[in-house]
C-alpha cells in the first residue's frame, strides 16, 4: 500500500514538472511574441492603431461661379447634406439591414447601391458618395437613427445650381458625377462633379479648383469624434462671360416655340453678347444624376435640345452668302457696283434655266439693287464670273468653312465647297453649274449661325480678323493668368469695298424694296440681309404643299447703328419660310433691346 502511495506521488510530482516546463514553455513563447509585437514590429503596430482611430477624408472644393458681364449669376453653388459610406465600417452582418434602410429611406435602388458597394472593396477606407442632397427629413433620420445607416456621414457641400433654369442653357452645359474611366486617368476622387458639356466643360481646369483634406479621430463605427489637422481647400476661379443676361433672354424669349438660333456679338471685339438656341433643356435636371428614361426622351428628342444650333447647327446659308460672292467680285475686280444686267426672272445656262426668287424678275439690277432686293439672276451671273475657287478663297477669309474657334468644345466647322474639296471627298470634277446654286448660298455650302454673325462683323467692322469669344475674365484676387486676346488683324480687303457693301446692307433694311424692311427701328440705322435656304429643291408650285419640316429655313444678319457698328445679329428660325418675314423682326427685338439698355443717344428707340 505504501509502495503504491510512493509510486503516486511520484507520477504526480513527474506530472507537475512537466506542466511547469509546459507553462514556462508557454511564457517564453508569450514573452517572446510580445517583444516581437512590441519591440520588432511596435513602428507597424503603432501605425496600424493610429489608421484605425485617425481618418484622412477629402474636402471638397466650391466649384467657380459664372456670371454675366454685369455680375448677374448664372451658375452657383448651393449647400448640400451628402450622405457617404464608409465601406470599411460595414460588417457582412450589417449589409442586409443597411440595403433594406437604403432602399425604404432613402429611396435608392438596391442594385445601386450594391454597385456603391462594389466600388469600395479596392479601398474600404475611401467614402463614397450614397446620397445627393438629403431632405431635411431624411437628414433627421440618418443623424438621429445612426444603426440603419452603418458605416455613414453627412457632409455639407455645395451643389451646382443654374437659377435662371434653360436660359443659356447650350453656353453654359452642365456638370455630372465623374465615371470610372476618368477616376483612373484623371485627378479625381469618387462623387466629383466635373463639366460634361459648354462653359462648365470648356473651363473645368479653372472652375473645379484645388482639394483639400481633413484627418479626424474616429470610433468603432466610424463617427467623427476630434478633429486632427486640415488642410483647407482651394475654391474654384469665379469667371465672367461676354454675355449680356438682358439679350440672352430676349433671345430666348423669341425663340419659344421655334427651333432656331439667335447669335449676338460685339464686331469689333468678338465679345458673344447673346447666343440663344432652341429648344433647350434644364441644367439642373443633370446636376443628381439624369434618370434613364429622362435621358433617353432628351437624346431621342427629333427637336434635338441637346444641340447648341449656334455652334453646331449645319445649313445652306441662302441669300446671306451674296455678301461673301458681292465683296469677292469687288475685290477680284469681275463687277463694279454701276455694272449692270437684266433680269427676266430666270437665267439659262447650259440648257438649264436657273430660277430668280421674283416672278417676272427685278428688272435693270446694278449691285446695289441686287443686293437691296437680293436679285439671284446678278448673283448667278457673277458666281460664273468668279468661279467656286474664288468664291471659296473670300468665304474663307471671312471665317467660313472652318471653325470660329469660340470657347465652347463642339463646334462644327461646315463646310465651304472648292474643286478640290470635291475631288477629295466625292472623287469627282466640278461642274460650272454647281457655281450658279453655291452664288445664292445653296448647294452643298453648310454654314453655322455663329459663322454668319463672324462673316458680317469682319465686312462691318473694316475688315479686322476678330474672333468670338466667351471668356470676359476672371474675378479679381484669383491667382491665375487672364485669358489671352489675340493681336487683331485686318484682312487685305478695300476699305471702299467695305463701305459699299455697308451702305447696299443699310438698303436692304431702310430702302423701300429692301427684303429687311421688317427689321427697321426708328431712330436706329440698321443694315442686314435676308437669306431663305432651301431645304429640299422644288417649284414654287409646290413649296405649299410641303411639310413643315421640309420648307425654307429663314435667315437674317444684322448690324447696328450702320455708321459705327456696335452689335452684330444672326438670327435663324428653322423651317421659318422667308427671312424678311420670319427671322427680320427677331433681329429687330434684340437690336432694340441692345440700344434701350445702352441708352441710345440717337433719335428715341421705339
Amino acid at each position: 500500500m505504501r509502495v503504491k502511495r510512493r509510486k503516486d506521488l511520484e507520477e504526480l510530482k513527474g506530472r507537475l514538472v512537466y506542466l511547469k516546463r509546459v507553462f514556462l514553455l508557454v511564457c517564453l513563447v508569450l514573452l517572446a511574441k510580445a517583444f516581437h509585437l512590441q519591440v520588432v514590429k511596435g513602428d507597424y503596430y503603432r501605425e496600424r492603431a493610429k489608421e484605425i482611430s485617425i481618418r484622412q477624408y477629402q474636402v471638397r472644393p466650391p466649384r467657380g461661379r459664372i456670371f454675366d458681364r454685369n455680375g448677374v449669376p448664372l451658375a452657383i453653388n448651393k449647400p448640400s447634406f451628402n450622405l457617404y459610406l464608409v465601406p470599411g465600417y460595414l460588417s457582412k452582418g450589417d449589409v442586409p439591414r443597411f440595403l433594406d434602410s437604403c432602399t425604404r429611406y432613402l429611396g435608392l435602388r438596391i442594385e445601386e447601391v450594391r454597385e456603391k458597394l462594389s466600388e469600395g472593396r479596392g479601398n474600404p477606407w475611401q467614402p463614397i458618395l450614397l446620397k445627393r442632397d438629403l431632405s431635411q427629413r431624411r437628414l433627421a433620420l440618418v443623424e438621429e437613427e445612426p444603426w440603419l445607416f452603418p458605416g455613414t456621414m453627412v457632409v455639407a457641400e455645395g451643389k451646382r445650381y443654374y437659377p435662371h433654369g434653360s436660359l443659356a442653357c447650350h453656353v453654359l452645359g452642365y456638370v455630372g458625377e465623374v465615371n470610372k474611366d476618368e477616376l483612373r486617368h484623371g485627378d479625381y476622387y469618387p462623387g466629383d462633379m466635373v463639366g460634361r458639356a459648354g462653359i462648365e466643360k470648356e473651363y473645368e481646369g479653372l472652375l473645379r479648383g484645388i482639394p483639400g483634406w481633413e484627418q479626424w479621430e474616429v470610433d468603432a463605427l466610424g463617427r467623427k469624434r476630434r478633429l486632427v489637422d486640415a488642410a483647407k481647400a482651394i475654391p474654384g476661379n469665379d469667371i465672367y462671360l461676354t454675355l449680356d443676361i438682358r439679350l440672352q433672354q430676349k433671345a430666348h424669349e423669341l425663340l419659344k416655340g421655334k427651333s432656331g438660333a439667335i447669335v449676338a456679338l460685339d464686331p469689333k471685339t468678338g465679345d458673344v453678347l447673346a447666343m440663344a438656341s432652341s429648344p433647350g433643356y434644364d441644367p439642373n435636371s443633370f446636376v443628381e444624376g439624369i434618370s434613364p428614361k429622362d435621358w433617353e426622351a432628351l437624346s431621342h428628342d427629333p427637336r434635338h435640345p441637346l444641340q447648341n444650333r449656334c455652334i453646331q447647327g449645319l445649313y445652306p446659308a441662302g441669300s446671306v452668302f451674296k455678301i461673301v460672292v458681292a465683296l469677292a467680285g469687288l475685290e477680284t475686280h469681275k463687277v463694279k457696283p454701276s455694272d449692270k444686267v437684266f433680269c427676266t426672272g430666270c437665267y439659262y445656262f447650259k440648257g438649264r434655266v436657273y430660277h430668280d426668287w421674283k416672278k417676272g424678275g427685278h428688272g435693270e439690277v446694278d449691285l446695289y439693287k441686287a443686293i437691296v432686293e437680293s436679285c439671284d439672276v446678278y448673283f448667278y451671273q457673277l458666281g460664273h464670273k468668279l468661279g467656286v475657287d474664288t468664291i471659296h478663297k473670300y468665304g474663307t477669309l471671312l471665317g467660313l468653312g472652318n471653325k470660329t474657334g469660340i470657347d465652347l468644345p463642339g463646334e462644327k466647322g461646315g463646310l465651304l465647297p472648292s474643286t478640290e474639296w470635291k475631288k477629295r471627298a466625292l472623287g469627282q470634277i466640278w461642274f460650272p453649274g454647281e457655281t450658279l446654286s453655291l452664288a445664292i448660298g445653296q448647294g452643298y455650302l453648310q454654314v453655322t449661325p455663329l459663322q454668319l454673325a463672324l462673316m458680317l462683323s469682319r465686312v462691318v467692322n473694316g475688315g479686322l480678323k476678330i474672333r468670338p469669344h466667351l471668356l470676359l475674365k476672371v474675378a479679381e484676387g484669383k491667382k491665375t493668368d487672364p485669358p489671352r486676346r489675340e493681336k487683331v488683324k485686318r484682312l487685305p480687303f478695300e476699305r471702299w469695298n467695305l463701305a459699299f457693301l455697308k451702305r447696299a446692307l443699310e438698303g436692304v433694311v431702310e430702302d423701300p424694296h429692301g427684303t429687311g424692311r421688317a427689321a427697321r427701328i426708328p431712330g436706329i440705322k440698321i443694315g442686314g440681309k435676308t437669306g431663305t435656304a432651301q431645304v429640299v429643291a422644288l417649284q414654287d408650285e409646290e413649296k405649299d404643299k410641303l411639310p413643315p419640316n421640309w420648307r425654307e429655313h429663314a435667315w437674317f444678319v444684322a448690324f447696328a447703328p450702320v455708321d459705327d457698328p456696335k452689335i452684330v445679329v444672326s438670327v435663324l428660325v428653322e423651317h421659318g419660310g422667308h427671312g424678311g418675314s420670319a427671322a427680320a423682326p427677331l433681329a429687330k427685338e434684340i437690336i432694340k433691346t441692345y440700344f434701350q439698355e445702352k441708352g441710345y443717344e440717337g433719335q428715341s428707340v421705339k
